[in-house]
């Protein structure tokens, strides 16, 4: 598991730097929208990115050397594989963090819970070092699952707590968005940032350094992104490891907003997706559902997500 982790980390990293290379547009003092309004985008300084860029290197080497800590953010916590670096044997910032020597063993191993069946296994795993929630800001959508999309593929750019300072993120010209920042998120519509997930920055005007993630996520998966990012609204870097794993959220839900429990009875979502399906590689053929719903992994109906929520999960 640790190994498909680190893997899984590694090969979102190619795809995004394949995908997220700069494109030649200029970057514009104000190029964003925020309520039909050209505002400056929330994105992080060159300085902040060169940093962060070398966070994560020496994260790296520190992990091939079996140090305990963290160069990025939460101390005990190692953002390339989503594993405490600790063991029963080891404080939290001083230490093997067993990657490397003598036990070869993290503190994953230590962990003696028995999950029930099914996700419950993946999840005790994950959950373990990352926020639980127990509600959603956007009914039908699971921010819990989200996560999991977004440690995958979303944090090489935007970075593991969504501040857009990602590995890559000095490499990329726009520069990634930060997600957390309230005064331009907040704003945003839940149809919006659906759009921009699947059929990426071309879908609203802007620039194709941001991805069309719909040739790899089924819409279920987008809106529990959608979900997690709302989850994070105004939560800055944490400064504790109390905060990480307590975001609080600024945003309240818009009036008439698309969600995921209404979205297939919405027209303004059934002409955004024609438009995304038309241009999407693979569409129109039996072997795609497109965007319909597809069973398997982590993913559940909206219904069904809608219904555990409301039994506090």
């Amino acid at each position: 598991m640790l190994q498909f982790r680190t893997l899984s980390f590694i090969a979102a990293l190619g795809v995004l730097a394949m995908v997220s290379m700069p494109a030649n547009v200029a970057t514009a003092e104000k190029r964003c929208k925020a309520q039909g309004q050209r505002v400056e985008c929330p994105v992080q300084s060159d300085a902040a990115l060169a940093a962060a860029e070398d966070a994560y290197e020496k994260e790296g080497d520190d992990m091939v050397a079996g140090k305990a800590g963290s160069t990025y953010g939460i101390a005990p916590f190692d953002y390339l594989t989503g594993v405490g670096k600790r063991t029963a044997s080891t404080e939290l910032t001083k230490g093997d963090s067993g990657y490397a020597g003598a036990t070869g063993k993290t503190e994953l191993w230590d962990r003696v819970g028995k999950p029930a069946e099914g996700e419950s296994v993946y999840n005790q795993w994950t959950h373990n070092w990352s926020p639980k929630f127990k509600s959603t800001l956007v009914p039908g959508a699971d921010p819990n699952e989200g996560k999991q999309w977004y440690y995958v593929y979303c944090i090489t750019c935007h970075g593991w707590t969504l501040q857009g300072d990602g590995p890559a993120a000095i490499n990329i010209d726009p520069r990634p968005r930060i997600l957390t920042k309230g005064d331009y998120m907040n704003k945003k519509t839940n149809l919006e940032l659906f759009t921009v997930i699947k059929g990426g920055g071309e879908a609203i005007d802007l620039s194709s350094s941001m991805p069309a993630w719909g040739n790899f996520l089924q819409d279920q998966d987008i809106w529990n992104v959608v979900a997690w990012i709302r989850a994070n609204a105004d939560v800055g870097p944490p400064k504790s490891i109390e905060d990480y794993l307590n975001p609080k959220s600024t945003f309240k839900p818009i009036a008439d907003d698309v969600t995921a429990l209404n979205a297939a009875k919405n027209d303004d979502f059934a002409d955004a997706q024609e438009l995304i399906e038309a241009v999407l590689a693979g569409r129109g053929t039996a072997a795609l559902k497109g965007g319909g719903f597809v069973e398997g992994g982590l993913r559940k109906r909206a219904t069904v997500v809608a219904d555990k929520v409301g039994k506090g999960y």
